[in-house]
């Protein structure tokens, strides 16, 4: 399946009102979704439509969970004898 980028110029007032919903869905999801996730599900309640799952933005997301789970631990110097 073939896929399309669109790309779509906002205010900064639509801008922080999609993040505002970012934030917000974040209970309901478990994660915070991105952007386009948050146009998807507009769209999807504007159009009247049911999106297929394989419209889900499969990027992946780099969160603070997935930075730190991704850092390996510091290596210590060794002790200096005195």
């Amino acid at each position: 399946m073939s896929r399309t980028q669109l790309n779509v110029r906002v205010s900064e007032d639509l801008e922080k009102a999609i993040d505002e919903k970012r934030i917000e869905l974040r209970a309901t999801m478990g994660t915070i979704p991105s952007r386009s996730d948050v146009l998807r599900l507009a769209l999807e309640a504007y159009l009247g439509i049911a999106l297929a799952e394989s419209e889900a933005d499969r990027r992946g997301t780099t969160g603070p969970e997935k930075r730190r789970a991704g850092q390996r631990p510091a290596q210590r110097a060794p002790k200096k004898s005195s």
